[in-house]
């Protein structure tokens, strides 16, 4: 059983991830979800049970499963069933932990040092002395929290801790530093696409600042605009001049094989009529 007793959730990556999904689809992926949060390991792959766990049919459980695996939302690991955003929750769970744990002990080492020198012997003449370490130790008895958030820690909600670096040396050379609040924007785009990771290392191929899933998306668009196949403007120019002198040729009763009979002049769409000799 797991001794997490909440998940940091984020409307907009929720909706980002359930984008077109079914009511039903929902539920089964969001309780599959929790299974994995509660128990804090892969769940085992028993369709049967799973099934009457989400509140749905063994036939549909699977439907729905099949689907979420090929999405890529679920994937299968040796012990089961699993999330990466489930792995990457308690990655951080877990490390928020250790750091939360080195700075209680720093200052626990702190408040005893301090202790130490300002004790001074009990006595009744000296009982408003004794006031000052019993407040100080007071005080410092209320938490403080854990250390204050990075671009890093950011990034690494989705991203994984090698391409995180990346992002932010990427950042550094653009002399572009990247904030927290910007770290955290970043990594919301990111985990719009199939692989966040790749999305990242998409923006530093390209040179990008930032990041947005539809540039992707356009690309194949802008290359099909400037592929090959345009007429050039010459032969733009000559198609239209083709088409005027046949339409005039109409108005005036001329047929193709007399072409001769008359001489068209053409100037910067000053259109006149000549006969020759």
């Amino acid at each position: 059983m797991s001794e997490m007793p909440y998940v940091r959730f984020y409307m907009s990556d929720w909706l980002s991830a359930t984008r077109g999904m079914k009511a039903a689809e929902m539920g089964v992926y969001f309780t599959l979800l929790a299974l994995m949060y509660e128990r804090g390991e892969p769940l085992t792959e028993n369709h049967e049970r799973l099934a009457r766990q989400c509140g749905c049919t063994k036939k549909v459980f699977s439907q729905y499963l099949d689907v979420f695996v090929d999405d890529g939302k679920i994937i299968r690991v040796e012990g089961g069933l699993w999330n990466r955003r489930v792995e990457k929750e308690f990655q951080f769970r877990e490390k928020s932990s250790e750091q939360a744990k080195e700075a209680a002990k720093n200052r626990w080492e702190k408040s005893n040092k301090n202790n130490d020198d300002v004790m001074r012997p009990h006595s009744d003449r000296n009982a408003d002395a004794m006031l000052k370490p019993e407040a100080r130790v007071k005080k410092e008895s209320v938490p403080k929290g854990t250390q204050k958030k990075s671009a890093k820690s950011a990034l690494c909600e989705v991203l994984s801790p090698d391409i995180a670096d990346a992002v932010i040396e990427h950042r550094k050379a653009l002399r572009k530093r990247l904030s927290v609040h910007a770290a955290e924007l970043l990594a919301r785009q990111f985990a719009q696409m199939p692989d966040p990771d790749k999305a990242a290392e998409t923006m530093i191929g390209r040179g990008w600042q930032g990041f947005e899933p539809g540039w992707v998306a356009e690309r194949p668009k802008q290359a099909a605009r400037a592929s090959p196949g345009k007429p050039s403007r010459s032969e733009e120019i000559r198609d239209h001049n083709q088409r005027v002198r046949t339409g005039l040729r109409k108005r005036m009763g001329q047929s193709d094989d007399n072409e001769n009979g008359n001489i068209i002049d053409i100037s910067r769409g000053d259109w006149s009529v000549a006969r020759s000799g």
